[in-house]
């Protein structure tokens, strides 16, 4: 024998000598039941037995589990905010990557639109007729989607609404469609007095 083993030997003997006389007992009573009552002791332990491993082994990974379920809603909203605070991150980092004075390119604004939710049958890009910025023209474009576009364009490249010109849009029998705006807005970036 190893003196691992001699000790770990050792310590089973000096745990179990003081139950010796107890075991020595309870095994004398169950030899003198009946089978009846041996089998219904024999049924109670079973049961202790389970219960002791439900609650020990099992009822814990239950209720973690339900509580990780009840977290879940909590754990995906902050998901969400870390994911709009990354966005907003990517744009102040493209904002200061763009040269001051520089009027984004037309593919940035182009993939701006399309992430906002405005697909490419609903505008073009093109030139204003006076001056450096950027004319888009809208057609049956959701009023409240592009109120939100204008909003990041203003925070992530400074571009400021030089001139408007919307109209409500309209079906092919003259009724208004609700939310939906026809026409220009031309963007340019501010005065140089007024930058920073």
């Amino acid at each position: 024998m190893t003196p691992l083993s001699q000790r770990l030997h050792a310590a089973w003997h000096s745990v179990r000598k003081p139950l010796d006389p107890a075991l020595a007992r309870a095994r004398q009573r169950y030899r003198a039941l009946a089978p009846r009552e041996r089998r219904l002791l024999t049924g109670a332990a079973l049961v202790l037995g389970a219960a002791v491993v439900f609650v020990t082994l099992i009822e814990p990974p239950l209720n973690t589990m339900r509580k990780l379920h009840a977290e879940l809603p909590t754990l995906r909203a902050q998901a969400a905010t870390v994911a709009d605070l990354s966005a907003r991150a990517t744009a102040l980092r493209r904002q200061s990557a763009t040269p001051a004075g520089a009027v984004p390119s037309p593919a940035e604004l182009a993939a701006s639109l399309e992430r906002a939710g405005l697909p490419a049958a609903q505008w073009t890009l093109g030139e204003p007729e006076t001056g450096p910025g950027v004319l888009l023209t809208l057609t049956q474009a959701p009023s409240s989607v592009l109120l939100r576009w204008l909003d990041g364009a203003a925070r992530d490249w400074g571009l400021g609404i030089q001139q408007v010109d919307l109209a409500r849009a309209t079906n092919a029998y003259g009724r208004p469609l609700p939310g939906l705006v026809n026409g220009k807005v031309t963007l340019a970036l501010p005065p140089a007095t007024e930058r920073r």
